[in-house]
């Protein structure tokens, strides 16, 4: 996965070079279904939910491939509800998956099956610490059932991620040496931190981080990484020199809705482009006016999150490129009106660069690097 990924990546910027923007990694939520309900998630209000067909996913991977794409992260909703993923996966042995999940259905059985498939790392969320967990997921059973999936990826020798999105509730719980050690002895080979957006019918804005929790996060992850030696920690929202960056601003990344619809990410549920099992996406994703101008016009505005920071502009860019509402529940304009400005990674103060050398090769060279924020 690694090599093909630098790969995947000089053949972005070959194309950047010539004017053309396909992304070097492609999400695809392959099912709008989900055993919870939480707050601040995209996902959730579905009167109708419904999965993604097995060709569309396979001619995104396929017409992706052609691109020099290994590299797809699955989601949800719950994408373990889609019955036929993990022969999925198996059928598609020359590109690599990362399973987003919150670990309900990711028993000993499933473990097994991508162990042998041979290219998916599971990515199990893990959003707090016993009641800030079951606050967040309004289930006070599925901290076991996360605990459970890792131990089920551990036995089948799975390479095994645990996500965190932080928010100020939880915060105190999992931005803490504690709880890496503790997810890094249950199993994890990586452990994901993300900012907490608030999204969907019921976002949660009291919950977003404060300018001085972001930058305290930042701090945090800084001094781990020169401390942990067992696991990897990962952000996608800092490069080496500790300036913020939006992925999708650069065009590293697209999303594809289980519509069809062409997301620039997953939380920004508008779109002007769908693709069909019968489209060429590479042509698709080309062809987005929304994908160019908010690539074109974001990076204007924030370094940082455009739906936490600038949600009015962002409105306003995604009625200029006609969007249509690609949420499923026919509501995230007014949603997007309606949202209060929220700080995110461009944390105050100057910037926090890695110390570490390792985490700097890696920033610049493995995950969301290769030059692409240059």
């Amino acid at each position: 996965a690694g090599l093909g990924n630098m790969l995947a990546f000089a053949r972005f910027q070959r194309r950047k070079r010539k004017g053309r923007f396909f992304p070097p990694i492609v999400f695809a939520s392959v099912t709008q279904r989900c055993n919870l309900q939480c707050r601040g998630c995209w996902a959730t209000g579905v009167k109708n939910p419904s999965d993604m067909s097995p060709d569309l996913l396979q001619k995104i991977v396929s017409d992706s491939r052609r691109k020099g794409v290994r590299f797809f992260g699955i989601l949800g909703g719950e994408p373990l509800l889609v019955p036929w993923l993990p022969a999925f996966f198996k059928q598609n042995r020359n590109v690599y998956f990362q399973l987003f999940t919150n670990g309900r259905f990711l028993n000993q059985d499933v473990a097994n099956a991508l162990r042998a498939a041979g290219n998916v790392s599971p990515l199990i969320s893990v959003e707090g610490v016993g009641a800030s967990y079951a606050a967040r997921r309004g289930n006070d059973a599925m901290y076991d059932a996360a605990l459970r999936a890792i131990e089920a990826c551990r036995k089948a020798r799975l390479v095994t991620g645990v996500a965190v999105s932080v928010s100020a509730s939880n915060m105190q719980d999992v931005v803490q040496p504690g709880f890496i050690d503790e997810m890094i002895a249950r199993g994890a080979h990586y452990v994901w931190y993300y900012i907490y957006r608030p999204s969907g019918p019921q976002p949660g804005f009291e919950e977003a981080l404060t300018d001085a929790q972001v930058r305290q996060l930042r701090q945090f992850l800084i001094d781990q990484r020169q401390r942990v030696t067992q696991a990897v920690i990962i952000d996608a929202y800092w490069d080496a020199e500790g300036r913020p960056r939006c992925p999708a601003a650069v065009g590293i990344n697209v999303h594809v809705a289980v519509s069809g619809a062409l997301e620039v990410c997953p939380p920004i549920q508008c779109s002007d482009v769908r693709v069909a099992a019968t489209d060429d996406c590479v042509a698709a994703v080309e062809r987005s006016t929304f994908i160019r101008a908010f690539q074109s016009q974001v990076p204007n505005w924030t370094d940082g999150c455009v739906l936490m920071d600038h949600p009015a502009q962002l409105e306003q860019l995604a009625q200029a490129c006609q969007t249509q509402d690609s949420s499923g529940r026919n509501t995230f304009f007014n949603e997007l009106s309606g949202r209060v400005v929220c700080g995110c990674h461009n944390h105050s103060g100057d910037p926090i660069p890695e110390r570490s050398w390792f985490y700097r090769v890696m920033k610049r060279t493995l995950f969301l690097g290769f030059g692409s924020y240059a």
